[in-house]
């Protein structure tokens, strides 16, 4: 005789789900629930392969606008990148960059965290106020040590120029009251104090950690982006005016703000969009400031060091320049100026530009992140009086490709002729350029 199922099913298991027992069936409880996860499981595998097939039809995204990144691409399958196991990394990065709804997952994970009372989130600490503030790195000491020295060298074949450095501490240094409680910060006075030792006195170095914490309850730094403002970009250079030579006493600037809706990198990063910055720009009112700027390997002109069209994407902070590159000329009319400026840089120092413009005859930004060209040559073609080293910390302390600009040639002498510099006596009551 066939025996039914609730012969195989004890009184205990008979109770799951009716403790009281009135209409119960045998057993209706464990099966339910056996069911119940069997369904679900199901639901599950249905779901992941219905993402899995639009991730494998869909197409491939090459660039991030909400990370302002590149995005990872199809790795290429190959028994050696499969056997040192490259190819598994490359793949986990590929599918984390283009899983299907990606930017909606990160928004539902910030959710998740914040709702635990987590305030770190992919490298971005939540803090107080709606501060970002980015988690300060580590270090790359190799990489450090070799771009020191270089620069070390560098200075020293350059003696007769004026040399400046300076490092612009990060927020999360800065702003210790919107750090959320307990979070470890990098002690960057160290950082700094380490470098400052390292380049000795082969070139001027600016410590600006005092003056940026003597207005630290300010808006020195974007709320959801990484880059200080152009107030704090201000307030380093009225600390870095002596050290280059110029005196920009009396200045007075135009302010304009030309957006209100800035979300950054920071807020990209972490998915946290709850609230915006404005982007101001300072125009001087007084000194030269008509000027020609020409991105010298994109082989294009303009009038201004600011890009309108910017203002309509992601990342509005690319209104000054556009971006970065690696190679930006700028040059004014200017006879009574005889100063040229060289810079060495990272994005800070778009902002910072600006307020440079009145002193110089000629500024030139490079940016060793791609810079492949002769710098000795750079030098001596372009009669460099004044050379400046100004990066952000957290990015200078893991930088690896500066040291590779600062690098001599072998087919390039050292013994370059400083030009003359005549005694600056430009007009600083004419009338600012519209």
């Amino acid at each position: 005789m066939d025996k039914k199922m609730d012969d195989y099913i004890s009184e205990e298991e008979r109770d799951i789900g009716n403790p009281s027992g009135r209409g119960r069936r045998p057993g209706a409880g464990k099966w339910l629930q056996r069911r119940t996860e069997r369904t679900l499981a199901s639901m599950f595998l249905v779901f992941l392969a219905v993402f899995c097939l639009i991730n494998l039809f869909k197409g491939d995204k090459t660039y991030s606008e909400s990370e302002n990144r590149m995005l990872t691409q199809r790795p290429e399958f190959s028994l050696a990148s499969l056997a040192d196991g490259q190819f598994m990394t490359d793949m986990e990065s590929y599918v984390a960059d283009q899983f299907f709804l990606r930017d909606q997952w990160i928004s539902l994970k910030l959710l998740e965290d914040m709702s635990i009372g987590k305030r770190e989130i992919n490298g971005v600490y939540i803090g107080k106020k709606e501060h970002l503030m980015e988690v300060l790195d580590t270090p790359d000491q190799e990489a450090l040590d070799e771009n020191l020295t270089a620069i070390r060298d560098f200075a020293d074949r350059h003696s007769d120029r004026n040399t400046v450095m300076t490092l612009v501490p990060n927020s999360a240094y800065i702003l210790t009251q919107y750090i959320p409680t307990n979070a470890p910060v990098r002690d960057q006075s160290e950082d700094i104090a380490y470098v400052q030792k390292a380049v000795g006195d082969s070139l001027h170095y600016m410590d600006l950690t005092e003056t940026m914490a003597s207005h630290r309850d300010e808006e020195i730094y974007y709320r959801t982006d990484h880059h200080w403002t152009s107030l704090g970009a201000r307030y380093a250079f009225e600390a870095l005016q002596e050290s280059l030579g110029i005196d920009a006493s009396g200045q007075e600037y135009t302010v304009y703000p030309v957006t209100h809706e800035f979300s950054g990198t920071l807020a990209s990063k972490s998915g946290y969009d709850k609230v915006y910055d404005t982007i101001e720009i300072y125009v001087p009112q007084s000194g030269n400031t008509e000027y020609v700027v020409n991105y010298t390997d994109e082989q294009r002109k303009s009038a201004s060091l600011y890009v309108s069209s910017a203002l309509e994407q992601k990342d509005k902070y690319e209104v000054f320049f556009g971006g970065n590159y690696s190679r930006i000329d700028i040059s004014t009319p200017s006879t009574e100026n005889t100063k040229n400026l060289l810079i060495f840089k990272d994005s800070y120092a778009n902002c910072f530009v600006p307020f440079l413009i009145p002193y110089y005859r000629n500024i030139i930004l490079v940016d060793p992140r791609y810079y492949y060209d002769e710098i000795e040559s750079l030098i001596q073609e372009e009669e460099i009086t004044d050379i400046l080293f100004l990066y952000n910390v957290n990015t200078f302390m893991t930088d690896n490709s500066l040291a590779d600009a600062l690098a001599v040639s072998e087919d390039t002498g050292t013994d370059i002729p400083v030009p003359s510099v005549e005694a600056d006596t430009s007009d600083t009551n004419a009338e600012a350029a519209s």
